[in-house]
């Protein structure tokens, strides 16, 4: 269970001379005394915008120093005594800083004093030394971001190199669409000649039969005419020659498509 805190509480003004406020603490004690400030502006309350940066600036009794960082509210400021802050014994001097957030603007508190009682056991003593809690927290805080940064930096590279392999992959998928795409136009384009030599081919069939049956029409025309002479064989039987007063048998015949005359002659 945490030890319940002591809080002290002062007002201080933000304008006119310094003036001399004590608040009173044990040396050595650690987290657990606290002072609540109100900052008043000619004693109306000092409001501090939001987004602003409140410190506490302690030079401690051996004159060593102390940066703090405050929490705030409205006119409210909550201000830690560090066990850096109470290490050594004597009176410390305080002051609170107000900085706009983008770091324009500063206005500081009137100087105010810490009595730091000595304590007799020193057993767990803290050496006193420069304590730079706000530089150490916005170290820690730039820390923090430059490893976030790096953590995001690292993010990004690996979705990088992820989002390469990808359009990699894409690329070589679409290489080798394109192959099988020439590969299809090969094959169409060798199918196209077959058909084409197919054709030729078919054509000189055509040809060749159509030349054939040109052929065996004249073929049959000649056979019919021979028939046609050779049924005209018994129409006349003989021929007469009058200079020499002899008689002829004759024959009409064909041979090898070529039609042939045979004469007899007649002895009476």
């Amino acid at each position: 269970m945490s030890l319940n805190r002591v809080i002290k509480r002062l007002k201080i003004e933000m304008s006119g001379s310094t003036k001399q406020y004590q608040v009173s603490a044990k040396q050595h004690d650690r987290a657990t005394r606290y002072v609540e400030i109100q900052l008043l502006n000619q004693g109306e309350e000092y409001e501090i915008p939001p987004g602003s940066n409140v410190t506490a600036y302690i030079k401690k009794p051996d004159l060593k120093r102390a940066y703090s960082p405050c929490t705030f509210s409205g006119s409210v400021v909550t201000m830690e005594l560090t066990s850096q802050t109470l290490a050594a014994a004597g009176t410390a001097l305080a002051e609170i800083e107000v900085k706009s957030g983008d770091m324009t603007e500063v206005i500081t508190s009137c100087t105010f004093e810490i009595e730091i009682e000595p304590c007799v056991k020193d057993e767990d003593a803290i050496i006193s030394g420069d304590e730079m809690s706000l530089f150490d927290a916005t170290m820690k805080a730039y820390a923090e971001a430059e490893a976030a940064r790096v953590t995001a930096e690292n993010a990004r590279k690996t979705a990088e190199n992820r989002r390469v392999s990808a359009e990699t992959g894409r690329a070589n998928a679409e290489n080798a669409r394109v192959e099988a795409e020439n590969a299809r136009v090969e094959a169409e384009n060798a199918r196209v000649e077959a058909e084409n030599a197919r054709v030729t081919a078919e054509n000189g069939r055509v040809t060749a039969e159509n030349t054939r049956q040109e052929n065996a029409t004249i073929v049959l025309n000649k056979a019919n005419e021979a028939v046609e002479i050779a049924s005209q064989i018994n129409e006349a039987s003989y021929i007469y020659d009058s200079d020499n007063d002899v008689k002829y048998a004759y024959a009409i015949y064909a041979q090898r498509g070529v039609p042939h005359m045979s004469l007899t002659k007649i002895t009476e």
